[in-house]
């Protein structure tokens, strides 16, 4: 922790005596200058402290996207379905736009190409 504190100590020294850094208005335009002026080499702690703050809403909104999924997919009906049919199930829903890509008729004919089968597909 000694060594952050140094970190701040010299970074709050050199931000303000650099114009650079005096007119940014966000968290995201600090982290672009820093890497631009390569000042993110002098300061490596509070770089990565600034980019998990960056990450931390993606994440977040990432568990909170699964878990609503979820509370769709496992209803009453299927709440005794095992884990790694809801698995598959919660992938299909969460990501829905990649699935819709996929055509059909291609899924079935790569499934009819794996063995042979009592019942034809038509």
């Amino acid at each position: 922790m000694c060594t952050l504190e140094l970190e701040c100590a010299y970074y709050e020294k050199d931000m303000r005596g650099d114009p650079k850094f005096k007119n940014l208005e966000c968290i995201s335009d600090l982290c672009h200058m820093l890497v631009q002026t390569r000042k993110s080499e002098f300061y490596p702690m509070i770089y990565r402290l600034m980019c998990l703050v960056l990450t931390i809403l993606v994440s977040t909104t990432t568990t909170e996207r699964a878990f609503s999924a979820m509370n769709i997919v496992k209803n009453r009906i299927r709440s005794k379905m095992e884990y790694e049919f809801l698995d598959d199930c919660m992938l299909l829903h969460i990501e829905k736009e990649y699935a819709d890509s996929i055509d059909n008729a291609v899924v079935i004919e790569n499934f009819k190409s794996l063995s042979n089968r009592r019942v034809k597909f038509s």
